[in-house]
């Protein structure tokens, strides 16, 4: 996928969060992390640990359940519309690049990117824990999500050549196994709430990706017993590869993930 297409949207949902972490009376930080547990950690424990959260449990549409390991995200053109009556000077910390613009009633937040994010354990590239946007009711923020090139991250980077990885592990018939989904988007995406999150001082706006949907009508273990999709030492890899009942299996589980977005608010803790 080359061009822009609409942006997609989520409802009430909850696990892979992109997080504005309030600290005190001096705004809020940006973060990203992958899943529940996380939401409430402080953005100082994001920068002092390399451990990752506890990882979050999702099924397929047969009741396989996996346990989610590793997720990362590549993306840029971050657009995040200030609170009303909120001005440009009540925004810190900002990057190289990054800008506060607009009008007299409209103001937005332009972080042009790239970033890649650990949606593990909410730690990004570059590093967004000295933004500091202000606290109030936001409604929506935007993002695009792009393939990761070589002249844009380290040589190291799972993310290379893809803009959405993630890794979980499953048991099959007693075996350990692990689930592999490596994709390229080239898109637009919102996350917003029709009413606003209400974000106070110390507390976090977070835009999800709920894992509990992205296999939602992909009977995976299902495939598995049949031999519909592939498993490469131990490893089984979402693709265009796959038959059976899992024939589309890329193309849904892609679609799972946009539709997978959500707008909310959690408090520091």
């Amino acid at each position: 996928m080359t061009s822009r297409i609409p942006a997609f949207r989520g409802l009430v949902l909850s696990s892979l969060a992109l997080g504005l972490t309030a600290c005190g009376g001096d705004g809020a930080s940006l973060r990203f992390t992958s899943n529940d547990r996380a939401v409430n950690l402080s953005s100082a424990w994001v920068q002092a640990t390399s451990q990752p959260a506890p990882s979050t449990l999702f099924t397929s549409s047969d009741g396989t359940s996996f346990n989610l390991t590793q997720a990362r995200i590549h993306l840029r053109d971050i657009r995040l519309d200030l609170p009303k009556g909120t001005k440009c000077e009540d925004v810190s910390g900002l990057l190289a690049g990054a800008e506060c613009k607009g009008g007299d009633d409209s103001k937005t937040l332009v972080v042009p990117g790239p970033i890649v994010a650990d949606l593990m354990t909410g730690a990004t590239t570059p590093d967004l824990s000295g933004l500091r946007i202000p606290a109030g009711t936001y409604k929506r923020i935007d993002f695009r999500l792009e393939e990761a090139k070589a002249d844009e991250v380290g040589a190291t980077e799972p993310l290379l050549g893809y803009s959405f990885l993630a890794r979980a592990d499953f048991t099959q018939d007693g075996a350990a196994r692990k689930l592999e989904m490596f994709f390229k988007f080239s898109e637009d995406a919102r996350f917003e709430s029709s009413t606003g999150v209400e974000v106070p001082e110390g507390g976090s706006l977070i835009a999800f990706l709920k894992p509990q949907v992205w296999l939602e009508g992909l009977p995976l273990g299902e495939c598995l017993q049949d031999g519909d999709v592939e498993v490469v030492n131990d490893t089984v890899r979402i693709d265009g590869k796959a038959g059976g009942k899992c024939g589309d299996a890329e193309g849904l589980v892609k679609s799972n993930i946009k539709r997978s977005g959500d707008l909310r608010k959690s408090e520091e803790k």
